[in-house]
């Protein structure tokens, strides 16, 4: 089992879910929002602490799992 991490820790995994969601277009998409959120905690738990390759791994993870913006009916 993780430890808990700390307040500073999760403000700083929750930029980087905001941030790829900007540039993923994906802001709109709850369940989108829910798998970036647990794969930027799968790598910051895998010891990914570095801003820049933090979001460079979501990105990649995001594209490769098919998570894109959806565009508007």
């Amino acid at each position: 089992m993780t430890a808990p991490i700390s307040k500073e820790d999760a403000l700083f995994c929750a930029s980087v879910v905001k941030e790829v969601a900007r540039t993923q277009g994906i802001v709109r998409d709850p369940a989108a929002i829910g798998r970036l959120t647990a794969t930027v905690a799968r790598h910051f738990n895998r010891g990914v602490r570095d801003r820049a390759q933090l979001l460079e791994a979501a990105i990649v993870s995001t594209q490769s799992d098919g998570i894109r913006h959806q565009t508007s009916k």
